[in-house]
């Protein structure tokens, strides 16, 4: 029966009806006593609805639902006393990508029934950068990671199916979710004479390539450089070497027009196959290949797909995939504007204004900046700005007031603090010019000084007065007789023309 959790339209109930039609002829159509492969159309049918409601939906509360393991890997098996390699196989059957995953065995017991491994030391966590997210049932499946761990079998362990739980936590949309995730081994133990427990069919398994691992040289791989990948791949069967494996690395394509695409990592030799004779039972194998990262790649993981053609030691071929993520870094870049300060030339106890701007010229957010005034001239103060995203333009406005003078060097440091993604402090020192002078004292005064001094007449003196007075007395009376005189001559003029 199908429980329908969400507010579904008509076109995402049909989606689903003919994906629940499709299983059920599937079903019909399998044999009965195959319970294995009646349990894979079931979960693949659960999948694949799964994914039509959270793309028509959007719940993000749905992600855990997502997170499982892959059912084409089989269940492991292994033999009292033995050292084995478990495998775990995720699968995201979201839309959505699930970064930073970290997967640790949380089942772990004295007790043989729940535990059927020796207890030697606290088991690693397993970690994998990226697990992408996908359209469809098949590129889920594609897109697997693969992890793993060694375990060695307890002697006292019965035959039989043990479920091993592991915890994971990991994060979508850069909240952190968890869940957990069981699986199961096939042991056969000891008999109650001494002698193996033999399994019930004796059939050989396929033998399988994994990925353990993969390192890069440098450590932090950047945009534009090139680096060496190297990737640990183990043959984890236990009876039978495999032969001619050809491995082949294959980056993900970047660009949403498939005629614009390109790959995110290219071979710097140009080709990206591995080639080797023999892989013997239970043994790892170490390929390099030198690779060079585009330089316009964003700051994420990249997903390296590892194609792989083998054969058993009966000639039969067998292809298989496994992925590994690379994680790319981008240079923190910016750029500062002119830097304006107003006034120059200061006296202590004075304040000046500093402004410029700070631009964003990489491909990364730059987090949490801010400047600070560290300098002996300077009272100390913080303005803060925030985070910058990638191409803008934050503006820097302080005001520092002067407290000691620097007119030995005639400028300030200025220091610009700021953030990586992992949130690793970074600081850097600017010189920005500054004069700050002694404050201008004005002299102390002292009225015993000035008691026995005449005060000084004020004004000028009287002969000065006077003879100031006669001249203006003078200059009137040129005056006046200069206008009586025109006057005349005027009157006489009118007297003419009359």
């Amino acid at each position: 029966n199908l429980k329908i959790e969400y507010e579904l339209t008509d076109e995402v109930k049909d989606k689903i009806d003919k994906i629940y039609q499709n299983a059920v002829t599937y079903l019909d159509d399998t044999d009965k006593n195959d319970t294995a492969r009646l349990s894979q159309i079931a979960s693949e049918a659960q999948s694949a609805m799964d994914v039509v409601v959270q793309k028509y939906n959007g719940d993000p509360n749905a992600t855990e639902a997502f997170l499982m393991l892959s059912n084409e890997v089989g269940v492991t098996s292994a033999k009292y006393g033995e050292q084995t390699y478990l495998v775990l196989s995720l699968v995201n059957m979201g839309l959505t990508d699930l970064e930073d995953i970290v997967v640790t065995p949380s089942g772990i017991s004295n007790d043989v029934k729940k535990w059927p491994f020796e207890i030697r030391q606290s088991y690693d966590a397993q970690t994998i950068q990226l697990l992408k997210a996908s359209e469809t049932v098949e590129e889920a499946y594609s897109n697997r990671m693969d992890i793993g761990w060694y375990f060695q079998v307890r002697d006292d362990v019965k035959t039989g199916y043990y479920p091993l739980e592991f915890a994971v936590t990991y994060y979508v949309n850069n909240v952190k979710a968890s869940t957990t995730l069981t699986t199961y081994i096939y042991i056969t133990g000891r008999s109650e004479n001494g002698d193996l427990v033999e399994d019930e069919n004796g059939k050989t398994s396929k033998p399988r390539i994994i990925v353990t691992g993969f390192t890069t040289d440098p450590g932090e791989v950047y945009a534009g450089s090139t680096f060496n990948l190297t990737v640990t791949v183990k043959n984890t069967s236990r009876e039978q070497a495999v032969s001619n494996v050809l491995f082949n690395l294959e980056a993900t394509v970047e660009g949403n027009d498939t005629t614009l695409g390109y790959d995110a990592f290219l071979p710097v030799s140009g080709s990206s196959a591995v080639y080797v004779d023999r892989i013997a039972a239970g043994a790892t194998y170490d390929m390099t290949v030198e690779m060079e990262a585009k330089a316009d790649l964003a700051q994420k993981p990249y997903v390296m797909k590892v194609n792989m053609v083998y054969e058993d030691d009966k000639h039969n071929e067998y292809t298989d995939s496994a992925n590994v993520s690379v994680p790319i870094k981008q240079e923190l870049k910016y750029d500062m504007g002119t830097i304006d300060v107003t006034p120059e030339d200061v006296c202590v106890g004075e304040e000046s204004n500093i402004v410029f701007d700070i631009y964003n010229t990489g491909k990364t957010t730059i987090y949490n900046v801010k400047i600070t005034y560290e300098d002996e001239s300077l009272e100390s103060g913080v303005t803060y700005i925030g985070n910058i995203q990638p191409g803008a333009t934050a503006n820097v406005d302080s005001t520092v007031t002067a407290i000691a003078p620097n007119t030995d060097r005639g400028y300030v440091n200025c220091i610009i603090n700021y953030e990586d993604e992992k949130g690793k402090p970074i600081k850097e020192v600017k010189q920005m010019k500054l004069n700050i002078m002694e404050a201008m004292e004005e002299p102390d005064y002292d009225p015993s000084l000035y008691e026995d001094m005449e005060p000084e007449p004020q004004g000028l003196p009287l002969p000065a007065i006077i003879g100031i007075g006669a001249g203006v007395v003078v200059i009137i009376g040129i005056v006046v007789a200069i206008i009586l005189k025109k006057r005349k001559k005027k009157q006489e003029q009118i007297d003419l023309e009359d």
